[in-house]
């Protein structure tokens, strides 16, 4: 005769519990793992807005730059300005609207400059208004000129369109 033996079944449920961790801690991982692939994400698309926005401002202190004599100014910051919006005017670049933006900004680069800004969503746009004269030198009766200084505000989107940048720089333009 055999012995009569009882089967109680523990290492099924230890097996299955540490199944259960396992599976726990698996799932925990991917998780973990779609969140920092996210992060990742939204850096390199915070790194294009702020690439695309710093080429802006470039391109803004350039064109100022180019000038060779005072060229005229906008008066209203409603208007469509092809060079710079004259001081005073209350322009509020840093909390226009986007569509004031689109409308209004003038347009990073030239036809063979945009693969500079590949990858954002939109053009990045810039608006340049006249700050302040100042004089060009120290001495009170010499006539040394004056140096006109301007703020740039360029204004970029990522490539996903959901995050903006925007960048201000001060620039002093040397007499003309």
């Amino acid at each position: 005769m055999h012995p009569i033996t009882t089967q109680r079944g523990t290492i099924l449920i230890t097996s299955l519990l540490i199944l259960l961790v396992l599976t726990v801690l698996g799932v925990t991982a991917m998780q973990m793992t779609r969140m920092q692939e996210h992060m990742a994400g939204n850096t390199r698309d915070l790194a294009l807005a702020f690439q695309a926005s710093e080429a802006a401002l470039r391109d803004g202190e350039r064109r100022l730059e180019a000038y060779k004599v005072e060229p005229l100014k906008c008066g209203d910051p409603a208007d469509i300005c092809d060079t710079f919006y004259e001081r005073g005017i209350g322009l509020d670049a840093v909390n226009a609207s986007k569509t004031w933006w689109a409308a209004k900004a003038q347009e990073y680069g030239e036809a063979s400059q945009q693969d500079l800004t590949e990858g954002v969503k939109e053009d990045p746009k810039f608006a340049t208004e006249e700050l302040a004269h100042v004089r060009n030198c120290l001495v009170m009766d010499a006539d040394c000129g004056r140096r006109t200084i301007y703020q740039v505000t360029a204004r970029s989107t990522g490539g996903s369109g959901e995050t903006n940048t925007i960048l201000q720089t001060t620039y002093a333009k040397p007499p003309y």
